[in-house]
């Protein structure tokens, strides 16, 4: 959260039916500053040339992502059986743990809705268990990549990117964050030796490249993305990243908290690595982020963090890093107290050396693309799910959200007035 405090916001607006209460919802100081709603490019693009530009992005992005990092496109599951570690569990908390469903595997002819398991005898339920699966929605592809690059027996440098969506029911919507999670999940594979800091920024490098080539793409493919003479024009993302450790960030904010220093960096480099999240600080401080211990080594991993120019604050593009080996999971498991999981197989699977040494990450497709075309709200670009009261309070900033539903509200009657379509 930045500490700017928008006080023209309207509490009572008679278009949308936003009141005080509404900041019970979302703090409003989420919400991009008041002088910066004009410059939404949604006020400038049509709806149609919105999502074209996001299709030209996407299509850019990919296409160097085959030539500048050597890896081709993957099929992506969206569901993984349960039990398994395969999938990913984020910070490791219930609130981030995946949705999970039942497959029952049992044929029922169309039209006929089978018994209730109450119903049944015990000799039937266990008849109708026979099959059973439990599964749950993927979250990323952070672990299941890795079994890919072993599968598909991919050569040192070599190795995938999928475009995947997963539902992250434990995040609450606002302006960046959307329980609708989509990204380029990428994995390569690297030797033993290679397992290093250099080797972690070289592949940042050249990911911040494609960032930056993709910026100064689609500016030229739609310069009305940008309002001439507003303070945001000038806007444009630094051509280099500046690399930095938690530790270093820490040092270099002591009296911030976590988001805020974060801030204060992107404000002064305009992009940043961090480098290493996952353990406590030296000073016995939290981390810098929590991170799953099964997947990235938490000496050897970062996130890209650039300041938005509309909403005024940090915005993480990518997490990434140098995957685990057997000792590394080993320490973060036990130092996450999940001793129990080193039995699962994707975890003995590491813990035995048998999948293949890999760099991966992510990175969203909807934050970027908030980034490059200049939007106020990721739900401008991307078809979320959002409350009602949601829609009530960034309507009254002109945000446009892709609805996912007939969303009757005021300010519809008034939305010829908010937008203007070339």
């Amino acid at each position: 959260m930045h500490d700017y405090k928008d006080t023209s916001v309207k509490f009572d607006d008679p278009i949308t039916g936003a009141t005080e209460d509404s900041s019970l919802y979302m703090p409003y100081d989420l919400l991009p500053p008041s002088n910066n709603w004009v410059a939404n490019s949604t006020r400038r693009l049509s709806r149609i040339d919105l999502q074209k530009a996001i299709t030209k992005v996407k299509r850019f992005v990919e296409s160097r992502f085959e030539t500048d990092l050597n890896l081709f496109e993957h099929t992506a599951p969206v569901a993984f059986q349960s039990g398994t570690g395969v999938n990913d569990e984020l910070d490791g908390s219930e609130s981030k743990s995946p949705v999970r469903f039942t497959v029952p595997n049992q044929f029922v002819p169309r039209g006929i809705a089978p018994k209730p398991l109450s119903e049944l005898t015990p000799e039937e339920q266990e008849e109708a268990k026979r099959y059973a699966m439990d599964c749950e929605v993927m979250q990323s592809l952070a672990k299941w990549k890795r079994i890919m690059l072993d599968r598909l027996e991919v050569d040192i440098g070599e190795g995938i990117y999928c475009s995947s969506t997963s539902i992250r029911k434990g995040y609450k919507g606002d302006v960046t964050h959307s329980v609708i999670a989509d990204q380029w999940d990428y994995e390569i594979r690297i030797k033993e030796k290679d397992r290093n800091v250099e080797t972690l920024k070289s592949y940042v490098n050249k990911i911040w490249k494609i960032i930056t080539d993709a910026e100064d793409y689609i500016l030229k493919e739609y310069p009305s993305i940008i309002l001439e003479g507003h303070s945001t024009a000038a806007y444009r993302l630094p051509k280099d990243i500046t690399f930095i450790t938690a530790e270093e960030l820490h040092a270099k904010y002591p009296n911030l908290d976590v988001h805020g220093r974060e801030d204060a960096a992107v404000r002064e480099y305009g992009a940043i690595f961090i480098v290493g999240m996952g353990w406590p600080l030296k000073d016995g401080s939290d981390p810098e982020e929590v991170r799953a211990p099964a997947y990235d080594d938490w000496n050897l991993n970062g996130d890209i963090i650039v300041m938005h120019p509309l909403t005024g604050y940090r915005h993480e593009l990518s997490s990434m890093g140098i995957r685990v080996d057997s000792k590394s999971i080993v320490a973060q498991l036990k130092h996450r107290g999940m001793d129990d999981q080193v039995d699962l197989p994707y975890n003995r699977a590491v813990i035995n050396n048998s999948l293949p040494f890999s760099y991966g990450g992510g990175i969203g497709i909807s934050r970027l693309l908030m980034l490059l075309l200049r939007t106020a709200h990721i739900g401008e670009v991307q078809c979320g799910v959002w409350h009602d009261e949601h829609y009530r309070m960034v309507s009254s900033c002109g945000i446009d959200l892709i609805p996912d539903r007939i969303v009757d509200l005021q300010s519809k009657e008034n939305d010829s007035d908010k937008r203007m379509h070339p």
